[in-house]
């Protein structure tokens, strides 16, 4: 196991107009990717590819460089296929953009640090020595962050770790991305975590991988309805 300790990467994106939004919303992974450090398998790492901001100690320019994240060159094939049109239809971007009031962060529950190989190829002592400290500080990120909201693609055994109240289903999607008949359906479910409304989809290569882009901008919008109502 590598891990690539460049720099931790505590969240990804703009902080500061996060907590301006009028709602606030985070989305959490498990660890991020080495693809942040480096576009093809066997190239070097390097912070110069998505955190040009970084210098090598400096803790002002790491926070500049997670803040600048989406405005440079985010790891936009996993970040735009995942999370991004779920956002989209509740108002809220990672981007700045002017047509939604609000501005998302990413987070991730596991680890700050980037791996390789990823986390589920990882030892299972490996991953467990690495979530006892990666958890314990999303939980004092989470709770700086006061989210109203937070989307969940992890896989069940990390839900359990936290304490979420109330699980119920919020909905279920009975189509595939092209309009057929699912044999089974998606059940959406949610909860809550600490003053926070809690929303779980699996991941099927990006989260909520097994929806098509419309139907996360529909998802979107009931999650929106949902916390308003």
């Amino acid at each position: 196991m590598t891990i690539i300790n460049i720099l931790p990467i505590k969240w990804f994106g703009d902080k500061n107009a996060y907590m301006n939004s009028p709602v606030r919303i985070i989305t959490v992974g498990l660890n991020p990717s080495d693809k942040e450090f480096r576009e093809k398998d066997g190239e070097p790492y390097s912070s110069r590819l998505r955190f040009p901001d970084y210098i090598i100690g400096d803790d002002v320019s790491l926070e500049n460089a997670l803040n600048n994240y989406f405005e440079k060159n985010p790891y936009r094939k996993w970040f735009n296929a995942g999370f991004e049109p779920l956002l989209n239809g509740m108002n809220a971007s990672f981007y700045s953009c002017d047509a939604f009031k609000n501005r998302a962060i990413h987070t991730d529950i596991c680890s700050p640090w980037a791996t390789d190989p990823t986390w589920m190829n990882l030892l299972l002592k490996d991953r467990r020595k690495m979530f006892e400290e990666g958890f314990q500080l999303w939980k004092d990120l989470v709770k700086e962050l006061s989210p109203d909201i937070i989307l969940f693609s992890i896989p069940n055994e990390y839900v359990k770790n936290l304490l979420i109240g109330g699980i119920s289903e919020l909905c279920q999607i009975s189509t595939t991305k092209d309009g057929i008949q699912r044999k089974s359906p998606i059940i959406i479910r949610k909860g809550t975590y600490g003053k926070a409304i809690a929303v779980f989809g699996k991941t099927r290569n990006v989260p909520f991988g097994s929806l098509g882009k419309e139907q996360k901008k529909e998802l979107g919008k009931i999650i929106q309805e949902f916390y308003h109502s």
